[in-house]
């Protein structure tokens, strides 16, 4: 009997977990593109084909936001892996991105019950949690969220993933119980494989998603507060060496470059979430809430149970306030929904458990003990038909979101591929949905593209924004988007109209470009406009002074923008010829004279090396956030443009391969150390074996 529970809590209890989430998503497994093409998972599915074209040609990417480093594109884990997947099975990167995708999210309710498992020591329970965790959602309490997924009982992880794309976040909120794990299990026992599989997983989280570094703060947070608190410090320094480690281990691939982009963007993106003091006053709510449970539990819950309280409090807190009072702790609270599902949930079951217990404790004076494991049992069977009931629905709900389309029929499909087919790899801003799918089917370099979180410089911020709204321009509208397109070397713009499959319809007035750009194609209310220039060229010769020197206030701000633009149109500076010759390095044909640069329409990053025979010229940065080339001599010369990453790329690559070596030392010291203790006990079990025949002799 004991052999079969232990196979049951083992491989039973988690099969059956996998076994109803892949029933709930199967068909995820089959999907390439998505009925919804409003979703931004075309821009995953892009990073996942350009890796599996150009697996060893990664440091810059040329196809978004005038080019970025590929750092700065997303968090890269998810795209990654199916762009492996996809190279290695040969699948459309689209379809290895839904099967990718659909794997993390069948695990991630296995990997909280295994996590529940340990931390608890209760296996029903802890399969109970798991079960609600893959078939229900407690942030649906909160009306803004039940609004948007139809109803009470539908499945918001499943809705993130299958509507709105989210697998990076989907991914990253599957790792999040194994970082939180091997945590618990590196404060409560010390080990260390235990420290490095925390390490790995915590910063596979992070790599996944940048909202899973809060959630996995926030669990740390309550960790601390709940196991050994008698070792607070002792435990908090681990935390801290594990955490700081694992950074340094992924800091190649989120450099402190990408942090501060984060930093920098994330509080105006989708929103105002600008910290102030309502946000103070929230974390005061939420520091004084954790503080009243840490002192009210300090006694009487178990560590897992004061763990999960905590857990519940930041993340539902956090959740809450943000959608309930508009009080933003962090940047998007909303997006932490589904940690506030999974802490809620395991807190509802083994509070419940909990409840079930006390209650048979107080019964074992009036009934037998069989008694009171039949309540246990009846409770149990009572929580399994509800959930029963409630996968019928989930698998309903899962089968009227997971919808498949014919993406080439769509009218997004066809205009990507005639500006791929006409603009000859000229450079266009694609409007609004259209452009999250654009490389999916082409190399086109976009204006944009990019996720707008991680852009190095706000100035293209500043530039769509003007571009779509038009705010404030009144009858300029059009002349001063046409002077933004210009001055970041679009050659045309997409203006989807009211009437448009697109599904955002971002420009406010779809009309601005009538009768100011050529209209090049037009099918049904989808119009691309061409933008005249002199030269289809990134580079362009002119003098210093013609450079826009001073970051402008707003998109009105346009008085240097305007000579910019007139220099570039200038038939008295000589053109300068651009061709790439990598994904990350170009060759410039260019004659400058005394006083001239020449201006490249491609992201300034400390990443680019610049020579003309051999020899290094100064880049620089300009007020738009551009390249600029100086030049040491006048005349004629090919200048040679390479991307590096910088001393910032060495030095977290330096970094990174520091840690890795660092544990791969302590693990074999410890191993040694190990293999001396081990062979210490054989040698005294040999002498003691050896002495008790001698003994016996002695005594007889």
């Amino acid at each position: 009997m004991q052999r079969i529970r232990q196979l049951a809590a083992g491989w039973g209890a988690p099969l059956a977990i996998l076994l109803l989430n892949l029933w709930i998503a199967g068909r995820l497994f089959q999907l390439e593109y998505s009925a919804n093409l409003g979703s931004n998972e075309g821009q995953f599915i892009a990073l996942a084909r350009g890796i599996a074209i150009h697996p060893g040609d990664l440091k810059w990417w040329p196809e978004w936001s005038l080019g970025l480093p590929f750092q700065n594109t997303y968090l890269p884990l998810l795209p990654v892996l199916a762009g492996i997947f996809s190279r290695v099975s040969g699948h459309s990167a689209a379809l290895a991105f839904h099967q990718v995708s659909a794997a993390f999210y069948c695990l991630g309710p296995v990997f909280l019950y295994l996590m529940a498992r340990v931390m608890s020591g209760r296996t029903g329970a802890s399969f109970v949690a798991a079960m609600v965790y893959s078939l229900v959602s407690p942030c649906a309490l909160l009306p803004a969220f039940r609004a948007d997924m139809g109803g009470l009982w539908n499945l918001r992880r499943l809705q993130i993933l299958a509507y709105y794309g989210e697998g990076p976040h989907t991914a990253s909120m599957a790792l999040v119980p194994l970082a939180i794990l091997f945590l618990y299990l590196a404060i409560a026992r010390g080990k260390l494989w235990h420290k490095t599989l925390a390490g790995v997983f915590f910063g596979g989280a992070i790599l996944a998603n940048a909202f899973g570094a809060v959630v996995l703060g926030a669990a740390a947070a309550a960790l601390l507060a709940s196991v050994r608190t008698e070792r607070f410090v002792r435990n908090a320094l681990t935390v801290t060496a594990i955490a700081a480690l694992a950074y340094l281990w992924i800091s190649p691939a989120v450099p402190p470059s990408v942090i501060s982009a984060i930093r920098m963007n994330s509080p105006t993106v989708e929103g105002d979430y600008r910290f102030t003091a309502r946000s103070l006053a929230g974390v005061a709510i939420l520091a004084g809430g954790f503080a009243l449970a840490c002192w009210g539990t300090r006694k009487r819950a178990p560590a897992h149970m004061r763990f999960f309280l905590l857990f519940a409090w930041l993340m539902t807190g956090i959740v809450t306030l943000g959608v309930a009072a508009k009080i933003y702790v962090v940047p998007q609270p909303h997006r932490y929904q589904i940690g506030m599902d999974m802490s809620l949930g395991l807190l509802a079951v083994f509070g419940g458990a909990a409840a079930v217990r006390r209650l048979r404790a107080r019964q074992e004076v009036s009934r037998s003990i069989a008694g009171n494991r039949s309540l246990t049992v009846a409770a149990l069977t009572v929580a399994m038909i509800a959930l029963a009931v409630q996968a019928r629905h989930a698998i309903r709900y899962a089968h009227s979101q997971i919808r498949s389309t014919d993406v080439t029929k769509s009218d997004m499909y066809r205009l990507t591929r005639w500006v791929d087919a006409n603009l000859r790899g000229g450079r266009v801003m694609v409007g609004g949905s259209y452009s999250f799918y654009t490389n999916d089917f082409s190399d086109t370099p976009q204006l944009h593209g990019a996720q707008e979180p991680m852009l190095p410089n706000f100035i293209l911020r500043i530039a769509t924004f003007t571009i779509y709204s038009g705010m404030n321009a009144g009858a300029r509208d059009g002349e001063i988007a046409t002077l933004w397109l210009k001055a970041l070397g679009a050659r045309a713009v997409t203006v989807p109209g009211p009437h448009s499959e697109e599904s955002y319809k971002p420009f406010a007035n779809p009309r601005k470009f009538e009768g100011i750009l050529p209209v090049l194609w037009r099918e049904g209310d989808d119009t691309i406009y061409g933008v005249p220039a002199r030269s289809d060229s990134l580079a362009h010769t002119m003098a210093a002074g013609d450079l826009v020197r001073d970051p402008p206030v707003n998109g009105l701000d346009t008085a240097q923008l305007e000579r910019y633009v007139a220099a570039l149109e200038s038939p008295a500076y000589p053109e300068a010829k651009w061709r790439w010759t990598s994904r990350h390095s170009a060759a410039i044909d260019a004659t400058v004279e005394p006083g001239q640069v020449v201006s490249v329409q491609v992201t300034y990053h400390p990443g680019w090396r610049a020579s003309a025979g051999g020899v290094p010229i100064e880049t620089a940065k300009d007020g738009l956030g551009l390249l600029v080339v100086k030049p040491a001599r006048p005349g004629a010369s090919e200048i040679t443009l390479s991307f590096d990453g910088g001393p910032e790329w060495r030095i977290t690559c330096a970094l990174s391969a520091g840690v890795m070596l660092l544990v791969l030392c302590l693990g074999v010291v410890s191993l040694r150390r190990g293999l001396l203790t081990r062979r210490r006990e054989d040698a005294e079990q040999r002498k003691l074996t050896a002495e008790t025949p001698r003994r016996r002799e002695y005594n007889h």
